[in-house]
Order: C-alpha cells, then sequence, then structure tokens
C-alpha cells in the first residue's frame, strides 16, 4: 500500500542524507536535527508522514545516527551506529525496527571489521560472501554520500548491505538551482540517483550549499505514474536553525 511504500522510501533514501562541517578534530561531523514531511500523490487521496533525523556521538567516540517517522497506523525507527575512519564511514551497527501494519520483519545487522563478516545479531548467523571493505549499512551510506559530495565529488557509488546481500548504490551530480521550500528560497546543488536501466523511476535530491550540503528535498517518480516527494520542515545544524525542530 502507499503508506508503506511511502514509509520504505523515507528509510531507505531520505535517514542519512545531510552533510555538516566542524571545527572539532574529534567529531568530523557536529550533531543535529532535522524535521521533514513526506508526500504520496498518485492515489485516490494524498497521504503525508512526518519524520525525523538526528546524530548523536557518544563517549567512546562512535555515532548514532536515528531516523524516525510516525503515522496514526504504522510507524518505523531505524539506526546506524558507526564510527569515522578519516572522512570514511565504518558501520558498526544497524537495527530496523517497526510497528503498525509493516509487514517486513526487524533488522539486527552487526559489522565486524576484525574478521571481516556481517552478522545477524539476533541469532548469530554469518552472511556468508557479502563483505566489502567499503560496505555501508541502509543509513551510513546516505550520509557518506554527503560528505563526498562535500569534498567536490561527482559521483559516488557505495556497496550497501541491504537485508541480505550487497547491492551498489549509485549517485550522480547533475546541477544547481535557486529551490523554493518551507525554510527559504536556497542555493542547491541536484543530485540523481541512478537505477538500472530497466528500472522506470526517477529520483532527485536537492541538497543546501550554504548549510553543509543538508538535504532540502527529494522526489521520485515511479513508472505507474506515483510521485513521492519529501520536504524539510526544520533544522538545527552546525549552530544554524532554520524553522523550529520538534523533538521526538
Amino acid at each position: 500500500m502507499a503508506l508503506i511504500r511511502l514509509f520504505l522510501l523515507l528509510s531507505l533514501i531520505l535517514s542519512g542524507l545531510t552533510s555538516h562541517a566542524s571545527n572539532d578534530a574529534e567529531q568530523p561531523y557536529p550533531e543535529f536535527t532535522a524535521n521533514y514531511n513526506a508526500t504520496w500523490t498518485g492515489g485516490w487521496f494524498p497521504i503525508n508522514v512526518d519524520a525525523q533525523r538526528s546524530l548523536r556521538y557518544q563517549q567512546d567516540g562512535s555515532a548514532i545516527l536515528t531516523f524516525e517517522a510516525d503515522s496514526a497506523i504504522a510507524g518505523l525507527k531505524e539506526t546506524s551506529t558507526f564510527r569515522f575512519l578519516d572522512t570514511v564511514i565504518q558501520p558498526l551497527q544497524y537495527r530496523y525496527l517497526r510497528t503498525g501494519l509493516f509487514k517486513e520483519p526487524d533488522r539486527n545487522q552487526l559489522f565486524d571489521w576484525q574478521n571481516k563478516q556481517i552478522v545477524n545479531g539476533d541469532n548469530q548467523k554469518t552472511f556468508e560472501g557479502h563483505w566489502h571493505n567499503q560496505v555501508q549499512d541502509n543509513l551510513s551510506y546516505n550520509l557518506q554520500a554527503s560528505i563526498d559530495l562535500k569534498s567536490g565529488k561527482t559521483q559516488f557509488t557505495y556497496p550497501v548491505f541491504d537485508r541480505k546481500k550487497v547491492k551498489n548504490f549509485k549517485f550522480q551530480l547533475i546541477g544547481f538551482e535557486a529551490l523554493k521550500t518551507n525554510v527559504g528560497t536556497l542555493r542547491t546543488v541536484k543530485v540523481e540517483q541512478i537505477e538500472k536501466k530497466k528500472d522506470k523511476k526517477k529520483t532527485y535530491i536537492w541538497f543546501a550549499k550554504d548549510y553543509d550540503y543538508l538535504l532540502v528535498r527529494l522526489k521520485q517518480k515511479q513508472k505507474d505514474g506515483q510521485t513521492y516527494q519529501i520536504d524539510l520542515t526544520a533544522a538545527d545544524i552546525n549552530g544554524k536553525t532554520l524553522g523550529k525542530p520538534t523533538s521526538k
């Protein structure tokens, strides 16, 4: 159904797509909170879902990236615990928890960098043959894309461990645009997610150049004509405030 599809789009693409700058050498990117509204159109009536992302650091230096989305009939929470190796994210644990109408099972994935393996944290079984030295999880790859975009890259591909195997996610910078948003007109860069040739869906993402490449809009059009759009409604980022963020 459309609502479930909208939640999945939020979780897979939105959750980490923010880049930040920091003067603290121990923290490559500062803590942040960002609020979004997602809309699905193409059915009998539009559907809206509110979502929030946040980044927090722990005493051991690792980071926790959290994504939460709620509606009256379903809820979703994802967390990615990771560390930085210079400016490269190394995921340590990915959790996927759902409530309500979601049928997809929860996930608990552990990334063992010493033994180069990915383990199911619930039953301790190893996903054999799916390690990659640049592996990312379903949240961390988005943040890594923002880091690379800020450093000047225009093309990026990430081996993402998605459910039970590694998939390559590809992105391409395609232009620049002054974008009218809920928090004002922003100078943005526009990025396209490159899909397989047989897949007719189109996904475009806009990042704010003057706010550390914060994600401000994502639009996806499916081959059946349905459209999903995600818009920034508020954020606290690197000492700057856009709108009025609220805590979950």
